[in-house]
């Protein structure tokens, strides 16, 4: 089985408009099949001369057209469907694939540069009709039944919000999850009827809190939830000392339990209690995984050791080639003061990482492993747009990134597979 990836929006911002968000599906249906079945339902519905077999002709087509749709899953909501209606638009009139980040570059390569040779990239909407893009991008929302949100982050859900107000009432509401963490703060800052209205009380959402350490069956996959940390949240009240390296702050007068860990065990006597949370998800499905991170720190930096728990967790996946790909950020193109990270990763700190896992599957594999990561697709997200005042420092932050972490893939000799997400592309793992 292979998971067909369409990257809505893969920049850290701060511009804005093709910020995190992924929609997947498996190979087993294409978009034009799933638009065709809703043609087909509407048409048969609409024949007044059908035949006796009719009734159990639409049952089964009804089956298959709720089957297909659970097919469907949205991981972080930073762009949606505005960033769609532009890629089918791009892709039918066009017959190719664009990322309109790439044109702010001088520097800049072509689309096939970022992304590893042995990583399959299409076009899924090529053959779509180019003057009903919006058309064609509501009806594929509205079979968009489940929405997997890493962390609240504005950058991360700002499109949920909005499009919430284009999802229709008569179909079953839309399912977000995610940490209770997230989903609280959701409920409470952002569908609050102040910021939005509450799109829950209409049923037009459902928000669903989710357990770390359970996995949970969302459509036609399991998913589990990792915690993991988002640097640590800058208290008003202890300025001084401390790595206050968070871009949250907590406000005056707030109690702070509301900012950590969802576990209502927690105490503020843990070491990670001042930690932001954000998670990571691993989705399989047929015995295929995929391994997608919110923003994250090192444990290099954090010394919580989250990451390495997940490492643990999915290296029996990567020694049994079950692992199809990682993706996770590397916000920034140079190293950077761990104090002024927010809560990110650098190449350095990728590259740490990644060879965590090499570790956790050389214990696990013995002598007869020598390089467990060979092969293993690296997709980097969440690559932030360099805003700085000297104009002739303005290069493509994602070359960069790419060059770096080839070098270090290379001399740390782990073998992987490393590509560059872009926005308004598609791949195949």
């Amino acid at each position: 089985m292979s998971f067909e990836i369409t990257f809505l929006g893969a920049s850290g911002g701060p511009l804005e408009g093709n910020t995190c968000s992924l929609l997947l599906k498996s190979t087993d249906v294409t978009y034009s099949e799933l638009l065709e079945l809703e043609t087909g339902a509407e048409s048969e519905g609409g024949n007044s001369n059908s035949n006796s077999n009719s009734s159990s002709s639409s049952n089964s087509n009804s089956n298959t057209y709720k089957t297909n749709t659970e097919e469907l899953l949205c991981i972080d909501a930073g762009s949606g469907m505005g960033k769609l209606t532009e890629i089918i638009y791009q892709e039918s009139k066009y017959h190719q694939s664009a990322c309109n980040l790439l044109n702010y570059y001088f520097d800049s390569e072509p689309i096939d540069y970022y992304y590893h040779q042995d990583v399959k990239r299409i076009e899924p909407f090529v053959n779509f009709n180019e003057y009903n893009t919006i058309t064609y991008s509501k009806l594929l929302f509205n079979k968009l039944n489940n929405f997997l949100i890493t962390h609240p982050h504005l950058d991360h859900v700002s499109s949920l919000v909005i499009n919430s107000a284009g999802f229709t009432v008569n179909n079953p509401p839309k399912q977000v999850y995610g940490s209770k963490y997230t989903i609280n703060s959701l409920q409470q800052h952002y569908f609050n009827g102040i910021v939005w209205p509450n799109m829950p009380s209409f049923d037009i959402l459902e928000l669903a809190p989710l357990e770390f350490d359970i996995t949970h069956k969302i459509g036609n996959y399991d998913v589990q939830m990792f915690p993991v940390s988002h640097g640590e949240l800058n208290m008003i009240e202890s300025k001084k000392g401390g790595r206050h390296s968070s871009i949250t702050t907590i406000p005056a007068g707030v109690n702070e339990t509301h900012y950590t860990m969802a576990s209502t065990h927690r105490k503020s006597s843990d070491p990670d209690v001042h930690h932001y949370q954000s998670t990571s998800f691993l989705i399989s499905k047929n015995d295929a995984y995929l391994l997608v991170f919110g923003d994250f720190e090192s444990d290099m930096v954090s010394k919580l050791q989250r990451n390495l728990k997940i490492w643990q967790s999915v290296a029996p996946l990567v020694l049994g080639h079950k692992l199809k790909g990682v993706v996770l950020e590397c916000s920034n193109a140079k190293e950077t003061d761990p104090n002024k990270l927010y809560g990110h990763l650098t190449p350095k700190h990728v590259i740490y990482e990644l060879n965590q896992l090499n570790q956790e599957c050389k214990k696990l594999g013995g002598s007869d492993v020598e390089v467990p990561l060979k092969g293993l697709n690296v997709i980097i997200n969440h690559v932030k747009e360099p805003i700085l005042s000297n104009i002739r420092e303005i290069t493509d932050p994602r070359k960069h990134i790419l060059t770096d972490l080839n070098k270090y893939n290379q001399e740390q000799g782990l073998g992987c597979h490393i590509s560059i997400a872009l926005s308004g592309t598609t791949i195949v793992l």
